[in-house]
């Protein structure tokens, strides 16, 4: 995602500079961004710092750890943090920037590589509203809808309910395409049947063609998305919230994943059950 933000940048008109902690990453990238040595050197050049990891512990070590972000931010300079972390590490972060004077953004986005490249993310906005006015137009340069939600944390805790949803209509396609071919059943006539009907989406048009045929190329790897269900986690046993469908597919994915399935995409969810049911050697 944070290379596809780049390039779209860098299409939009921008001067993109670049940081990756592990510099094989960005060698791709080397001909359309410039690429930094360093956290101090991108922060010393960048009017706006954009930041798009994986979890929790990155966006901590990138912003507030030694020689991170954090250690040369000027004040009043911005942040706009496109990772999916939770709403926890979220306020934790800011309520540390804020000693700095500098402000962040969270910015949570629905879609992939695929549609940040074409500007069609949706955005999810967290963070003063002033501030998310004045770099609106940058955040469409991604988005082609946005939605401003509120306080930080709260905009992520709606990408974390939006991704339960997204990995339970994955869970439960995948557990009627094994249902009816465990019963001998052409799971193309079930597909059809969703696809027909009001519960049709986007996903069991696309994705449901390729589980078909077990394509599972990734557009959102399994262990992005169990580690979105962890976050839901450390916010339900820090809130003591109860949500039973969430606990169910939290112990399906991470046994998905411990099943070497973490780098296909997240509807080998299927692939799973078709072997724990004998469906599939």
């Amino acid at each position: 995602m944070g290379s596809a933000l780049a390039i779209r940048a860098v299409q939009a008109g921008y001067t993109v500079y670049g940081y990756n902690r592990t510099r094989s990453k960005v060698d791709s990238l080397r001909d359309r961004i410039d690429i930094q040595p360093s956290i101090n050197d991108l922060v010393e050049k960048s009017d706006v710092i954009l930041v798009s990891v994986t979890d929790d512990e990155a966006d901590e070590d990138v912003i507030l750890g030694n020689h991170g972000i954090s250690d040369y931010i000027k004040p009043n300079k911005i942040i706009i943090d496109f990772s999916t972390i939770s709403p926890i590490m979220s306020r934790y972060i800011n309520e540390k920037l804020k000693r700095k004077n500098a402000y962040r953004l969270e910015v949570p986005l629905i879609g992939g590589p695929d549609k940040a490249l074409r500007g069609e993310l949706i955005a999810l906005i967290g963070g003063d509203r002033t501030r998310y006015e004045e770099y609106s137009d940058l955040i469409k340069t991604f988005a082609s809808r946005t939605i401003y939600v509120g306080n930080i944390g709260d905009a992520l805790t709606v990408k974390l309910a939006f991704n339960l949803l997204v990995a339970g209509y994955a869970e439960l396609l995948s557990e009627g395409l094994t249902l009816v071919q465990k019963m001998k059943i052409d799971p193309r006539i079930f597909i059809y049947l969703v696809n027909a009907s009001g519960y049709k989406t986007e996903f069991s048009e696309t994705k449901g063609q390729k589980m078909l045929i077990n394509n599972f190329e990734p557009t959102f790897y399994l262990k992005h998305m169990k580690k979105d269900l962890g976050l839901v986690s450390k916010v339900v046993d820090k809130y003591n919230i109860y949500l039973p469908v969430h606990s169910a597919l939290w112990s399906t994915y991470t046994a998905a994943s411990e099943f070497g399935l973490s780098e296909e995409d997240y509807s080998a969810v299927l692939e799973y059950l078709l072997k724990i049911n004998k469906l599939k050697e």
